[in-house]
């Protein structure tokens, strides 16, 4: 029986780190698509008026935030994954230090504080 719920966990565990690398990944590549937007528009001898793209980056800041809404989404649904597969009793289970689950009190609802700050140069 253990053995049963531990290969059809398998799947699910692998498949969840696949959709958080992903979310993570598309996060970087419009980061990177908003930077090239503002390059191009910068570039000497283009000649793109000044709100060249501009439209187009408001989508893509939009969409940036509703994918780390759906990146923090998941990131809940993890935590719930991993309480219910301690309810199944697979905590002995171990997938390795590679993959870290999130802490099981974590709600999109929080204000997280800023971790940035400033540091003042010597």
């Amino acid at each position: 029986m253990l053995n049963e719920r531990i290969k059809a966990a398998r799947p699910i565990v692998k498949k969840l780190h696949e959709v958080e690398k992903s979310l993570n990944l598309t996060m970087v590549q419009m980061g990177e698509l908003m930077s090239n937007i503002a390059a191009a528009r910068l570039a000497p001898g283009t000649r793109f008026s000044l709100d060249s793209g501009m439209d187009a980056s408001e989508k893509l800041i939009a969409a940036a935030a509703k994918t780390a809404r759906c990146y923090r989404e998941v990131v809940e649904a993890h935590a719930h994954l991993a309480e219910d597969r301690d309810d199944a009793g697979l905590r002995a289970v171990s997938w390795g230090d590679v993959f870290e689950c999130p802490p099981s009190e974590a709600t999109a609802d929080e204000e997280k504080p800023n971790p940035l700050h400033v540091v003042k140069s010597a």
